[in-house]
């Protein structure tokens, strides 16, 4: 895996250095470098400072109701909450063969009239899923299949689209150029 880069930070003057030092050389203190990670900026290929996560008071939050789309599935509603909430992710596991792409398969079916439905797949072909749908007896022009891995290219693709769900079947096939491990 890559290693992050830092920046060694003086807190007194906010001179950096690209290790870290005892005397800051821009105001003669001692002891005052904090290092502070950089994030790499794929698209210039440059590292930016990482903005500071700051931790908020729970009870001083406040909560907001949100319009949720039922799946069309009572039970999975229920577990959900009371349906699929935009711009949440759900996380669909179990073992091989168990249902998991043919409830998937449905759900893109039941959201008829809502907007489109991106499915990508990066283990079964469009014959694949498509023969399924026809078992299913599934006709719906609001699904579009893509078969993908790559992870920038499905994004593009999300961005050109604006799809009211996204499927992604299954997260372990997905890559990303910029990372080098591989999953686990």
């Amino acid at each position: 895996m890559a290693k992050d880069k830092s920046v060694f930070v003086c807190s007194e003057c906010g001179y950096e250095s690209p290790k870290w030092m005892g005397k800051c050389p821009g105001c003669n203190s001692w002891n005052s470098f904090y290092e502070e990670k950089l994030a790499k900026n794929s698209a210039t290929s440059k590292y930016e400072k990482k903005k500071e996560a700051v931790p908020r008071v729970l009870n001083e939050l406040e909560g907001k109701e949100v319009k949720r789309t039922s799946t069309g599935f009572e039970e999975l509603d229920r577990v959900l909450g009371g349906g699929l909430v935009s711009g949440s992710l759900v996380l669909l596991g179990g073992e091989p063969g168990i249902g998991k792409s043919t409830l998937i398969l449905q759900i893109c079916d039941k959201i008829k009239g809502e907007g489109k439905v991106l499915y990508v797949s990066g283990e079964e072909s469009a014959e694949q899923i498509k023969i399924r749908a026809d078992r299913l007896g599934i006709k719906n022009d609001d699904i579009l299949f893509l078969g993908e891995t790559d992870i920038s290219l499905i994004e593009d693709a999300i961005l050109k689209l604006n799809p009211k769900l996204v499927i992604i079947d299954s997260i372990q096939t997905m890559y990303a150029d910029e990372i080098t491990a591989a999953a686990r």
